[in-house]
């Protein structure tokens, strides 16, 4: 059954997928321990959270915010506020200017810039990076994301594309396997850039919880625990991409 499971193509896929691997005499909350997650709530949280690979070069992160187009796009517009999400990427506010994503190891240039609605950066290298904002205060689905809040909502859509040709950048100091693996070859993500842009996301959106004064589930702490997203991805994308 676990071989007919591909992750990564939904929360649904992810759940499916964790509990194929489950043996007869685990709990949930063993299963997750098992793969380094804290425990059921944890692992759900991750599903929930986790990329999902739109082809065999792209990955996409969707992140629900309690603010306004606004209040979102100043995430993006503002190099104090991107700094405590992106630490050292910079960017200039028009088409064609330079910019800088240390999470990737990148520099290159603004491609495509629309205020409070699209971001996309294009490496030197034909690598990409956009982030998209669509509104989402009338989504059923966004609501229950965000308990108790009656303010606008805002959905970023994070995705990041590799040129077929990337292969794992060297020297990675301190690296370890998992860090290091790419599952699907040359032109795939390797497991610790997931695991950072994951990580990124879940950072913007605990700030963007704290600038609404919203409730921030503690189960979502998962995305901040970069042991536990490595440990998890190794996984997944061996899995996805090995079916």
């Amino acid at each position: 059954m676990a071989a007919d499971i591909v992750p990564l193509k939904g929360a649904i896929a992810n759940l499916n997928w964790f509990d194929a691997q489950r043996k007869h005499y685990e709990t949930p909350d063993q299963i997750a321990r098992r793969f380094r997650l804290p425990d059921d709530a944890g692992m759900r949280a991750f599903c929930q959270g986790a990329a999902s690979v739109l082809d065999r070069h792209t990955v996409q992160f969707v992140r629900r915010l309690p603010l306004t187009a606004d209040g979102a796009w100043s995430y993006l517009a503002e190099p104090e506020r991107v700094e405590q999400w992106l630490p050292g990427a910079r960017w200039g506010l028009e088409k064609g200017a330079g910019c800088s994503l240390p999470l990737a190891g990148t520099e290159g240039k603004v491609a495509d810039l629309e205020p409070r609605q699209r971001l996309k950066l294009e490496a030197d290298t034909g690598a990409w990076t956009q982030f998209e904002l669509h509104d989402a205060s009338g989504s059923a689905r966004a609501r229950r994301d965000i308990p108790n809040y009656q303010g606008p909502i805002t959905e970023i859509q994070l995705i990041d594309c590799l040129p077929p040709d990337a292969e794992v950048p060297q020297p990675l100091p301190d690296a370890t396997a998992e860090h290091v693996a790419q599952p699907g070859g040359v032109g795939t993500h390797w497991v610790s850039q997931v695991a950072d842009w994951h990580h990124a996301a879940t950072l913007l959106q605990k700030l963007a919880f704290a600038n609404s004064n919203a409730y921030w589930p503690p189960e979502l702490a998962v995305g901040l625990d970069h042991t536990a997203l490595i440990a998890a991805y190794a996984k997944l994308l061996a899995a996805y991409h090995g079916g």
